[in-house]
């Protein structure tokens, strides 16, 4: 996605890239083709920003190293764009905070699914719909995925084994959703989404309980395997006499309820229009408004007691969108398990030893804080 972004941008003209970083010598040395000559290279990170660049995009799938990363940006008054939805989703509540107290915009990607999710959503409720759903496209889903059964799919699609397993295992697919769900406050169904298998993305309209959705005041959920691939959805509702009347006149049938299809995202094609929305407009693409909803962790093989746990995309659990309170699956990497785990059981705070000096747990601590505010109760259930 990186190379991508650096290719694209050098036909916009009136975008620049003056600096790229990564720790792979080998990812740079591709890249440079696509650069301007006087484009700083670098595999130290923090060293784009002595370039004073106006927009850093995260295009990596770290946690830490891009947290930290991005609040040294924010610090230099740098605005951001997270296509990197792991950091976004574990620690884009607190980054978006402080870039705002130091007069920056954080945004995620607009190119991704949360992000054309949120831009359907917006248009829809500009329109004067109610949202019931928004919802995801997923094409394959194998809760046990790992980087040796994708081995082959990686290499079709220039992905990472990680990047590919959490693709696969449904991790990347809760992360996005749960963006979307603490973007707007919206809920869920069940605990995991329902995720039923349909033919056609025009059957979300059928297969879910949307009455329950709506008293729910809207949520998220995916379908699988459906067509048109590559698709998003949102499903609108009003029982306006006038609204069911034009609806119908325009071919969306005959209410209340109505799919609005997105039938493509675009992933970095789109990263222009996030870079554009903060220039031109001030305006981020998506922020986390509040942590609704998070992505837990689930084992994805029997695991013993004093394993050292793999992360995303890893051979060790998969993500899970659900109510906030147990192990976030953004921090489960390189913890230690203090119990034995059975497949598809919960992991949880209790469940793992941290590090000594673990960096991500001052933060984890300053971003609950924030979202707790003055209710102790709900501060200590979400801190280890």
């Amino acid at each position: 996605m990186g190379r991508a972004i650096v290719s694209l941008l050098r036909r916009m003209e009136d975008m620049e890239v003056v600096a790229i970083a990564d720790t792979s010598i080998e990812a740079l040395e591709r890249t440079k083709p696509f650069l301007p000559k006087d484009a700083l290279v670098t595999t130290n990170p923090v060293e784009v920003l002595t370039k004073k660049p106006d927009v850093l995009v995260e295009a990596t799938p770290t946690i830490i190293e891009a947290a930290l990363l991005v609040i040294r940006a924010v610090e230099e008054k740098t605005h951001v764009v997270l296509m990197n939805s792991e950091v976004d989703q574990t620690f884009g509540r607190l980054l978006a905070k402080r870039a705002e107290a130091d007069g920056v915009i954080l945004t995620s990607d607009a190119g991704d699914q949360h992000g054309v999710l949120v831009r359907t959503v917006n248009d829809i409720r500009h329109m004067g719909f109610e949202v019931v759903m928004a919802g995801n496209n997923k094409g394959f889903l194998n809760r046990y995925a790992n980087p040796e059964s994708i081995k082959d799919e990686a290499a079709k699609r220039r992905l990472s084994f990680g990047q590919c397993v959490a693709y696969t295992d449904g991790t990347k697919l809760a992360i996005e959703m749960a963006l979307v769900a603490n973007a707007f406050g919206l809920d869920l169904l069940e605990t995991g989404m329902i995720g039923p298998r349909v033919d056609s993305v025009k059957a979300a309209l059928e297969v879910f309980d949307l009455a329950r959705a709506r008293k729910l005041g809207g949520v998220v959920d995916y379908v699988l395997g459906a067509e048109p691939g590559g698709s998003v959805f949102v499903i609108g509702y009003s029982d306006d006499q006038e609204d069911r009347f034009y609806m119908n006149y325009y071919k969306m049938g005959a209410g209340p309820y109505y799919l609005f299809v997105r039938p493509y995202h675009l992933c970095h094609f789109e990263t222009p229009l996030a870079i554009r929305g903060i220039m031109e407009h001030g305006r981020p693409i998506l922020v986390q408004k509040r942590r609704i909803l998070e992505v837990g962790c689930r084992a994805k093989i029997d695991l013993r007691l004093g394993t050292k746990l793999e992360g995303i995309g890893g051979r060790h659990v998969y993500g899970v969108l659900e109510k906030p309170g147990g192990l976030p699956i953004g921090m489960v990497e390189g913890t230690i398990l203090v119990k034995s785990k059975r497949r598809d059981e919960a992991i949880g705070w209790d469940d793992v030893e941290f590090p000594r000096d673990d960096p991500r747990l001052p933060l984890w601590e300053e971003q609950i804080r924030l979202e707790a505010g003055n209710d102790i109760q709900a501060f200590q259930a979400l801190m280890p």
